[in-house]
């Protein structure tokens, strides 16, 4: 990508359109999909994760995919919406920046949070009922005898990483704020310092953002293997929990100051196949660290500290190697514009948003047919995705709520 300008403070030069982080930013959503589909038939599914169907034919496969995928997914996910929050921010000041936030982020998510979310509660309920977990009398007074549901059936679910957005975007809209002195000024493109530029560009960047990562795993390994979104044991299911919020939080920040770089970020291109090969073998170690903790039902008695530490290093490695390695192929596979994959990138808040129910039904469906679990994967992903995007292209995209969900939009364009 050529050097831009010199910019001046006087006119800041509007940013180019980053096509291919477009495309990592919608593909981590519709990777939710996969990984949630994958969920029933793993051997060992995440701690604290309530899920309608356990009890299926399973396939360490399913365990390997799942890991892979969630070891990446949600926190490539909140570099780029803090890149793309910090270009919206530029263009249209800390004023239209919040507004812009509420109405695509607060709004969808209220109103996912009151229609999706009681209608995932009565699926999860058909599941609990078949495998005896429940009887329907518990589901409507919502009371279980089963103390894991009892438990766990209150909190955001899949809306979690959303919730968190709009915490990002109200405290980074204080700060851009606080920066402006109160006044709304657009804020200024400005490139961070030398220290921090040249950390982005090193070739050893992903070690040196994996230390924090790693830090907070070294605390509480829970933060990777564990449904850990909302305080344990707390009556409150839908309150934050501070280190997850900042654990997560760290990932948007990093992409903030990533889009101060973004006319200098040729170094970025550099390395990407050695970082996507390191992270197989950092995903490789991670796994054996996360067999060692499942091993055990009192996972800190029986995790010692040289795993506790392998586990660690071994997961925010893999953490970083992933993104900085599909950041470098979303500035060169992915950098040059395809409808299609703009439709899809489009296409994936409304699918995430409304897709979890739908596999929901797909794995109580499909559970007593007699096949491999795989082919039930297969079958729940592609039935999901094609009710999911076929409703998007002809009931969301061209009305209210496709403008709700991604601005305006023109038949046969964007």
């Amino acid at each position: 990508m050529p050097d831009a300008p010199a910019q001046t403070d006087a006119a800041p030069a509007p940013a180019p359109r980053f096509h291919g982080f477009d495309a990592l930013r919608g593909g981590a959503m519709l990777l939710g999909i996969v990984l949630h589909a994958a969920i029933t038939y793993m051997h060992r599914p995440m701690d604290g994760l309530l899920w309608p169907l356990r009890q299926q034919p399973a396939s360490y496969g399913f365990d390997l995919l799942f890991w892979w995928i969630h070891g990446w997914r949600i926190p490539l996910f909140f570099v780029m919406a803090g890149f793309f929050a910090a270009m919206l921010a530029r263009r249209r000041g800390a004023g239209g920046f919040l507004k812009h936030r509420v109405q695509r982020i607060l709004i969808p998510v209220a109103v996912a949070t009151v229609v999706i979310l009681p209608t995932m509660y009565f699926i999860w309920g058909w599941g609990w009922q078949i495998e005896g977990r429940a009887t329907w009398h518990e589901v409507w007074r919502v009371s279980f005898d089963d103390p894991h549901i009892d438990s766990s059936y209150q909190g955001p679910a899949h809306l979690w990483f959303l919730n968190y957005l709009v915490v990002y975007a109200f405290v980074y809209w204080a700060v851009l704020r606080l920066r402006a002195r109160g006044d709304g000024a657009t804020p200024r493109d400005i490139a961070p310092g030398p220290v921090v530029s040249g950390v982005f560009s090193s070739a050893l960047r992903p070690l040196v953002f994996a230390v924090p990562t790693c830090a907070v795993l070294l605390y509480d390994p829970g933060f990777y293997l564990a449904y850990h979104h909302v305080i344990p044991d707390s009556a409150d299911r839908w309150a934050f929990e501070v280190l997850q919020l900042a654990y997560q939080g760290y990932f948007f920040v990093v992409g903030v100051y990533l889009f101060r770089l973004h006319r200098a970020m040729t170094p970025l291109t550099k390395w990407t196949g050695t970082y996507l090969a390191g992270s197989l073998l950092a995903f490789g170690a991670s796994m054996v660290f996360a067999r060692r903790y499942f091993a055990h039902a009192d996972h800190d008695a029986a995790f010692t500290t040289v795993d506790r530490l392998g586990l660690a290093v071994s997961v925010s490695l893999f953490c970083w190697l992933m993104i900085w390695g599909m950041t470098g192929l979303g500035l060169t596979w992915l950098a040059k514009p395809r409808g299609w994959v703009r439709w899809l990138s489009d296409s994936a808040y409304w699918v995430y948003l409304v897709h979890l129910p739908l596999v929901g039904v797909g794995m109580i469906l499909l559970r007593g047919w007699g096949v491999s679990p795989w082919v039930k994967f297969v079958v729940i992903v592609a039935a999901a995705g094609v009710a999911t995007l076929m409703s998007y292209r002809y009931l969301v995209r061209m009305t209210w709520l496709g403008r709700a969900l991604n601005g305006p939009r023109t038949r046969g364009g964007s």
